[in-house]
């Protein structure tokens, strides 16, 4: 299958898998692998892991596509089904941008002010990143809308340039809604 490069781009911060989608892999790269849902292209990690997902990895991905808008999408725990992500807090103890900084002509301390793309009449919400393992586990919070991985992708798809919008998913029932 040939990825239409032009397409919609989507990064799923849980592969397709975890969301019971059945997406054929057209292409791996850079510890990524590509699909096609709708005439749009998925990209997902390996394994989500700073050794995929760092500013290297991301570099070559922005240099085999075209857009430099992407969706990133993320699983939450949250009584809504659906968020527009406007900001995170990282409480999983990790960060894949440390240690890798600076990367070829990138600042050593980028700017994460404003990274999420947020439209003015659009509700935002911010989320509270918990990582893979402490998510699993992670009761349902009526303050809090816990976050699997948004707050360790988006800083490094941002530091290597990319536009991002950020939706947070509440179950499988969505992404899969959100793609037909």
């Amino acid at each position: 299958m040939k990825i239409n490069k032009t397409a919609g781009l989507y990064y799923l911060c849980a592969g397709p898998k975890a969301w019971r989608l059945d997406i054929g892999v057209s292409e791996k790269k850079a510890g990524h692998l590509f699909g096609i849902i709708n005439n749009s292209l998925i990209i997902w990690p390996n394994n989500l892991s700073s050794h995929n997902c760092n500013p290297k990895n991301v570099l070559t991905i922005k240099s085999s596509v075209r857009h430099r808008d992407i969706i990133i999408i993320d699983r939450i725990k949250s009584k809504t089904p659906k968020v527009n992500i406007g900001d995170h807090v990282n409480r999983s103890g990790e960060n894949y941008l440390i240690g890798v900084t600076p990367y070829d002509n990138f600042p050593q301390f980028p700017d994460m002010s404003n990274i999420y793309f947020k439209k003015s009449n659009q509700e935002t919400k911010t989320v509270h990143t918990l990582g893979p393992k402490r998510f699993k586990g992670a009761e349902l919070n009526k303050k809090i809308i816990w976050s699997e991985a948004a707050g360790l992708v988006v800083p490094v798809f941002h530091y290597i340039g990319f536009n991002i919008k950020g939706i947070g998913l509440n179950g499988v029932n969505s992404l899969k809604s959100f793609f037909h």
